[in-house]
């Protein structure tokens, strides 16, 4: 098995871990395994100083299309991916957790989406190992939203008739599919925010250059959603300073300001 060739390299995969060890083969193993016949790149980075003895028992196929990154300090979803996808010569680029399945093939359906000049953004429709619906497609995070959420313990955007394609206002960044132009044009994610709200940004980012962010609900990946913020005092601390820089910017703010028209 020889390196992908750069010329007609199709996609680059970009996934951190944070001490996830092993449970990272899976996701790779299904990736890999959709791809076989198309030319890919795997960027892992290891964010938390962990033993990368686990990825001398991958496949030869995987190793040979593999780069590892071992950080030295920590660092957020945006530096991490961003470092990983900058300058990458591929015609599309993903960002996926790392404990991240893929029960049925996406792959063909991402590419026809993305091959539409006005498709941003897209991702399937996430769902718990259970089967039940996530809600990787929303709407627009608002104060109001998140105390009906927090206090009165209203349900998540999860779609009613979750069949078809359909427009969203962002996606969650446990997958992010796009054309590597895309990233580039957008330069990336805003490395000022940490850990949360990345995504929300670059949706609406692209949002305001024309291009739309699609949810492909026929399509299923599988994710058990950590929701950090529930339970760890630091990540509800990132958490907010995190929704408090995205209230306070100006893509934010003509967001708004677009809903509101």
């Amino acid at each position: 098995m020889t390196v992908p060739d750069i010329k007609s390299l199709q996609w680059t995969i970009s996934v951190v871990s944070h001490g996830h060890g092993a449970n990272v083969s899976a996701g790779l193993l299904d990736v890999h395994g959709q791809l076989q016949d198309v030319e890919h790149r795997f960027v892992l980075t290891l964010n938390a100083g962990e033993d990368p003895a686990f990825v001398t028992q991958l496949p030869e196929s995987i190793q040979n299309r593999l780069h590892v990154i071992r950080n030295q300090m920590p660092r957020g979803f945006a530096a991490n991916h961003n470092a990983a996808l900058r300058g990458c010569r591929s015609r599309y680029v993903l960002v996926a957790d790392p404990d991240l399945r893929l029960p049925q093939p996406v792959f063909s359906a991402l590419q026809a989406s993305l091959e539409q000049p006005e498709c941003g953004i897209v991702a399937p429709l996430a769902q718990t190992s259970s089967g039940n619906a996530e809600d990787n497609g929303r709407d627009l995070v608002t104060p109001a939203a998140i105390l009906r959420r927090k206090l009165l313990g209203r349900g998540r955007d999860v779609p009613a008739n979750a069949t078809s394609s359909r427009n969203v206002t962002w996606l969650a960044g446990l997958f992010l599919a796009m054309r590597a132009d895309t990233f580039h044009r957008l330069n990336g994610f805003d490395e000022r925010y940490f850990m949360y709200c990345e995504d929300v940004d670059i949706c609406l980012r692209a949002r305001q250059l024309g291009l739309s962010v699609n949810q492909l609900c026929d399509l299923r990946i599988t994710h058990d959603a950590n929701r950090g913020t529930s339970h760890s005092p630091r990540h509800f601390i990132w958490h907010s300073q995190s929704l408090l820089r995205l209230w306070r910017s100006d893509v934010y703010k003509a967001a708004r300001a677009a809903n509101r028209l």
